[in-house]
């Protein structure tokens, strides 16, 4: 499948600057570095990032960043609060696009933390603030340095925001919408990044939040999941009605109609807002692997949909095996009609583990995922102790 996708680029590209061939492709992927994400995290935790009390110093420094990365009109958005009495910083820089200047690939993370007391008082501090979400806009920023060394030009333009004011209702991302229809910017997608380096046990899993009107880019996140990266993608069962995906900025971005996703952690960090949420407790190789999705869902909208299969998102499945639906909430159906006789059919998880063991006769037996959790699964199919097809299963 990831040969087929990369074919498919390499088409589209005979006609653009960006990605002249599969190797150029590969290149950008690998040049995410885990070591520039932690250095530019580390720098970024010397600043208190505190919106109560103002952000100006880590603003400039994300300005500075940004400017080092080679995007483009760089500038800080600021906003006054009457209601907390405080300015706020969002930060900005864009990849212009060539065709649809005002047709925006918004790539977000907040950089403000909140740090608190066993008495829930905020603290004036440096500690804390790592994975919530020093890491995000570390994400962003490497994204941004990889693309514009491979000079990438695209139709539509790309904008990294670095949002402030999310510990205060998320006003940064509530003040930026409302202020694009002044100025025509209409968002193409937005996709936002925060608390995303937590995983102790290192099970790779990352949980994509979505929203109603997101339903065609959470299906394009995930063909990025399992084509580009290494972390199995957990899907919400609902979209935005439940409150954590209400809690994040992409839910300001949906609310007046721009779809969005959000990515973040599996298992939630216990550390969130206290001192303890330090380098010591991330897992950066989920922070490189998270940024191929960013990227190449990036390369995807800011070229028209480069990625798209012509039978879309049930292109998951390996075609050994005709399953259906795929993705799926539940039961698959499987065509086993050019098979004759009894058939053992396995159930196994994205690591391998088996899951389920069932002998069947049907030539369209039904297998249940119901029990199991949002993920990826294979099934396997023998006949007579001889594998006849296999298939990759995405259940919602």
């Amino acid at each position: 499948m990831k040969k087929l996708i990369i074919n498919m680029l390499l088409c589209f590209a005979c006609s653009a600057v960006f990605a002249q061939s599969q190797e150029e492709l590969t290149q950008m992927l690998a040049e995410l570095n885990s070591d520039s994400m932690q250095a530019t995290t580390m720098e970024l935790s010397q600043y208190q990032r505190c919106a109560f009390y103002g952000n100006r110093d880590a603003a400039e420094y994300l300005v500075g960043k940004m400017q080092q990365y080679g995007l483009q009109n760089v500038k800080i958005d600021s906003f006054y609060s009457w209601l907390y009495d405080a300015h706020i910083y969002n930060v900005r820089g864009f990849i212009p696009g060539a065709e649809n200047p005002d047709s925006i690939v918004l790539v977000g993370a907040h950089y403000d933390k909140l740090t608190t007391d066993t008495n829930g008082d905020t603290l004036m501090t440096t500690l804390g603030g790592v994975d919530d979400n020093a890491a995000g806009v570390a994400l962003i920023l490497e994204v941004a340095r990889v693309l514009n060394n491979h000079h990438f030009s695209p139709r539509n333009t790309v904008e990294f925001i670095a949002l402030d004011a999310y510990e205060m209702s998320m006003l940064g991302s509530s003040m930026d919408v409302v202020d694009r229809p002044a100025h025509a910017e209409y968002v193409k997608v937005m996709l936002n990044n925060n608390k995303i380096a937590y995983d102790p046990q290192n099970l790779h899993m990352m949980t994509i939040l979505w929203y109603e009107n997101g339903m065609q880019e959470r299906s394009d996140a995930t063909l990025m999941f399992e084509n580009f990266s290494q972390l199995i993608p957990i899907m919400m069962d609902v979209a935005g009605n439940l409150p954590e995906s209400q809690g994040e900025d992409a839910y300001n971005y949906s609310r007046y109609g721009f779809p969005a996703v959000s990515f973040r952690e599996t298992t939630l960090s216990p550390y969130h807002h206290t001192e303890n949420d330090v380098m010591e407790n991330c897992n950066f190789y989920n922070v490189v692997e998270l940024a191929k999705v960013n990227m190449t869902m990036i390369i995807h909208y800011a070229y028209h949909d480069v990625f798209s299969l012509p039978d879309g998102v049930s292109s998951y499945a390996k075609n050994d095996l005709q399953i259906a639906p795929n993705p799926t909430t539940g039961d698959v159906r499987i065509d086993l009609s050019d098979y004759a006789g009894e058939k053992t059919v396995e159930v196994l998880s994205a690591q391998g583990q088996k899951l389920s063991t069932r002998i069947v006769d049907e030539t369209n037996p039904i297998i249940s995922l119901q029990t199991y959790p949002s993920g990826i699964y294979f099934v396997k199919v023998y006949s007579q102790n001889q594998l006849i097809g296999t298939s990759k299963i995405l259940k919602w």
